[in-house]
């Protein structure tokens, strides 16, 4: 389950999809925004940490694949999981194992937000980090997003996001704050 941003992001970007859909992290927490719906003729398998709505598989990625099928989806979709695994090398892993060739990987992840613990929060991620973790895809469409829906930025280059910052008066002098911002990033995996 995604945010307003996430949704709006992949609606742009990959309206559609041929093949079978990966959601990681799919639990409904009633405040998230229903990515299967935008793929009604799509198998489509949801997994989680823990059973609830949206979830059709509990599995953990970062211990392994479960009884998901290696190279058989045709788009994971990973949005705010990755920063709650303390080895997100290892999941990376398992998921690039989980998508086929030619297939795509939807990445979002915080880069500047609040801490977050489900089951804990304990990294976060620039578009370098996101390439590194999964070398076997080719990475294009890298936006940051804030909290509100539907405010976006291309990024691009050193200190972009640093062109981002608002200034306060605070007793010691003038401070820099960045606003919250998320990195969306679109990969599609390379021939095996």
């Amino acid at each position: 389950m995604g945010d307003a941003n996430q949704r709006l992001y992949l609606e742009r970007l990959l309206p559609s999809v041929d093949g079978p859909i990966l959601e990681i992290g799919s639990r409904d927490y009633g405040n998230t925004q229903d990515f299967r719906a935008m793929y009604p003729g799509n198998e489509y398998t949801g997994v989680d940490l823990a059973a609830g709505p949206g979830v059709d598989l509990v599995v953990d990625l970062a211990a392994g694949i479960g009884d998901l099928l290696e190279r058989h989806f045709a788009l994971a979709i990973c949005c705010s999981v990755l920063e709650h695994t303390p080895r997100p090398w290892v999941m990376a892993g398992h998921i690039t194992r989980l998508v086929r060739a030619r297939g795509w990987l939807y990445m979002a992840v915080p880069w500047v937000w609040r801490y977050h613990p489900y089951p804990d929060d304990y990294f976060r991620f620039s578009h370098r980090a996101i390439e590194s973790l999964f070398p076997a895809f080719d990475w294009a469409d890298v936006v940051y997003t804030t909290n509100l829906a539907g405010e976006s930025f291309e990024a691009g280059g050193p200190g972009f996001d640093d062109r981002l910052a608002l200034y306060a008066e605070t007793p010691a002098g003038k401070r820099k704050h960045l606003p919250y911002l998320q990195l969306h990033m679109l990969g599609l995996k390379t021939e095996e």
